[in-house]
């Protein structure tokens, strides 16, 4: 239980939780840093009042601790707050710690020399939403793609998303609908339950899921699971790039083949073999 101290200020007593006791003050900490990372042009006291269950001065210590210590920081000539620097630093060491990311980098700089287009390594996140891991941009001019490291997108309209999908050894559309996140982003969007289904059935069929401009109008994308040790997927691997540059008969082609190669080159790095009789061994 929470306690109060005799100003009626709820202290940071601890609370269970499903892997054990939490502290309340550091899981309300990290909400903020959440709703201000999900938040484009950051958000002032009121919204994040408004968009949490605390009150407004609560919401004051906690962002005046967390600006002390450089995880958020007041946007100059306003009354907002965003992520800080240090969530910059924090974040890069992990990329550095990853050993996904450090196995698949060579292979994704070779994908990206190759076909020149825009290469990601992404992962599924508890919420079955894409996060992406690495991106290394085409040499040509960007257009209107979107992702970055670090952003969470919608899985089930993106190529890597419906790749990772498409593993998952239960329905993940059951609990995609039962979130409420399908929705259409673009007249190609397959959104409808049953369409999905089919679509991710397809994509275990062929090894290989395409995203024929479902998020983004004028981006196409093809993507591959990456397997670890056991053969549990851990990641995709995509190449994306503009509807001028992709056309299908490319993307179910020589890209697919280049994606799926480099899917099976890292599962490698990582410790997947395949047995002859098509089973996972470590």
């Amino acid at each position: 239980m929470a306690t109060t101290n005799n100003k009626g200020e709820v202290g940071t007593n601890t609370s269970p939780g499903t892997n054990g006791y939490q502290v309340r003050a550091v899981v309300r900490a990290v909400d903020i840093l959440e709703l201000l990372r999900t938040s484009d042009g950051g958000a002032s006291l009121n919204e994040l009042a408004g968009r949490s269950d605390l009150a407004k001065a609560s919401i004051f210590r906690m962002v005046r601790t967390l600006e002390s210590t450089g995880l958020i920081e007041r946007i100059p000539g306003s009354d907002s707050y965003r992520l800080g620097v240090r969530c910059l630093t924090l974040g890069q060491a992990y990329l550095e710690q990853t050993d996904l990311r450090g196995e698949a980098l060579p292979t994704l700089q070779r994908l990206r020399q190759e076909f020149d287009e825009t290469v990601h390594l992404s992962v599924l996140d508890d919420e079955l939403r894409v996060v992406f891991l690495e991106k290394l941009n085409t040499t040509h001019a960007l257009g209107l793609m979107s992702s970055r490291i670090g952003r969470t997108v919608p899985s089930y309209c993106t190529g890597s998303g419906k790749a990772l999908l498409a593993e998952l050894d239960y329905d993940p559309v059951e609990v995609l609908e039962a979130n409420g996140v399908l929705k259409r982003h673009t007249p190609s969007t397959i959104y409808e339950p049953d369409a999905l289904r089919r679509e991710l059935e397809q994509i275990r069929a062929q090894g290989y899921s395409l995203d024929l401009e479902e998020r983004e109008p004028g981006v196409r994308c093809v993507a591959c699971p990456i397997r670890a040790a056991g053969g549990n997927t851990v990641a995709a691997v995509s190449v994306s790039g503009p509807t001028q540059r992709l056309p299908e008969h490319l993307l179910q082609g020589e890209l697919a083949d280049a994606v799926r190669a480099a899917a099976v080159e890292i599962s490698t790095r990582l410790g997947y073999t395949q047995r002859r009789d098509g089973l996972p061994t470590a």
